[in-house]
């Protein structure tokens, strides 16, 4: 484990998270040093990313509660604990939504920052909308370094489709968790996360994408099992 502290916020680390995000990296594919590095620079721009959505909890809830809160990241995702305290249904929808708000700030930031080192804000927004999905056009490649702008790359796709997935209506995810706040019927709230996780999980099946698709099927049976347990 890797323990710290940021911002007066107690951090921890799993092993699995560097593991995990090393294996959606592509290190299972890799063949040589370049594509070592294209690994590690994912593997850091992944845990940066995670660990500013999981921040954008804790700082939010510090604010209301004046607490001292914890973040522990594993496997691919994080959590953020407040030990002893209690908010209300309007401070936990805000504090959940403060966790997306602060990895799409991420990503806006990387964005300015690509405008930045290329010189150029129309060129930076031209690369940025390629960069969203993971796609790095060949006329950059004859101005530009190819690795500073796979960072880019990385950072502006992971940040943005993590925000995305985050803010799924599906339980535990934050948009989960958003409906979990705004509705009254814990039942009713999990039957929609299980429609939409199981409507999911078929799209994910035809597209192909297999590891977005387990994750689908996981939430789906864990969707499932709490609505059978909701007392209303």
């Amino acid at each position: 484990m890797i323990r710290f502290s940021l911002f007066g916020v107690s951090v921890s680390i799993h092993p699995s998270l560097w593991l995990t995000l090393a294996v959606l990296g592509g290190i299972l594919s890799s063949t040589g040093v370049q594509d070592l590095l294209s690994v590690s620079l994912f593997v850091v721009v992944g845990f940066i990313c995670l660990l500013s959505h999981e921040m954008g909890h804790a700082l939010a809830g510090r604010f209301f509660a004046g607490n001292q809160p914890e973040v522990h990241l594993a496997w691919l995702g994080g959590d953020c604990s407040h030990e002893g305290v209690s908010f209300t249904r309007t401070q936990g929808v805000i504090m959940t939504i403060a966790g997306p708000g602060a990895s799409l700030l991420f990503g806006l930031v990387a964005v300015l920052a690509l405008c930045l080192y290329v010189g150029d804000a129309t060129f930076g927004l031209f690369l940025s909308r390629y960069f969203l999905f993971n796609v790095i056009p060949g006329e950059a490649l004859l101005d530009f370094p190819y690795m500073p702008l796979l960072f880019f790359c990385n950072m502006i796709a992971v940040s943005f489709w993590w925000t995305v997935l985050n803010l799924l209506p599906v339980f535990p995810l934050d948009g989960g968790q958003i409906m979990n706040g705004l509705m009254r019927s814990p039942r009713l709230m999990h039957g929609v996360s299980l429609y939409i996780a199981v409507t999911l999980f078929v799209v994910f099946s035809v597209l192909g994408m297999w590891i977005a698709c387990l994750f689908m099927l996981a939430l789906s049976v864990l969707n499932y099992r709490f609505r059978r347990q909701a007392p209303y």
